[in-house]
């Protein structure tokens, strides 16, 4: 049996036994006046948690860069360390900013 006729076959009877809650207009906007005021989507909190990540991250590319500098070699690890600090630090740095921004839109 085709995937789209049994779909089909379990929306008829879903529909049958379905119970009819009848219209009312003003329903939801009784409910929506009874909800509490929206609650900002970011905090202080979550900003400085991230923005302490963001330190952590430039302590971290501070090590990398003096550990290079006093090896004067350059090798596959460095690179590889290089690449995923680089991502860590962007990711970081993106969720810095759109907290942020997200504790800004009260």
């Amino acid at each position: 049996m085709n995937i789209n006729e049994e779909d089909k076959k379990l929306a008829q009877m879903l529909k049958q036994g379905a119970h009819d809650p009848g219209e009312n207009p003003w329903f939801t906007r009784r409910v929506l006046n009874k909800l509490p005021e929206r609650s900002p989507r970011g905090s202080w909190a979550t900003t400085v948690v991230y923005a302490l990540a963001l330190v952590a991250c430039v302590l971290c590319w501070l090590m990398m860069w003096r550990g290079q500098e006093a090896s004067g070699v350059i090798t596959v690890r460095d690179v590889l360390y290089n690449v995923m600090m680089g991502a860590v630090t962007l990711t970081v740095l993106w969720q810095t900013i759109t907290a942020v921004l997200h504790a800004a839109d009260v």
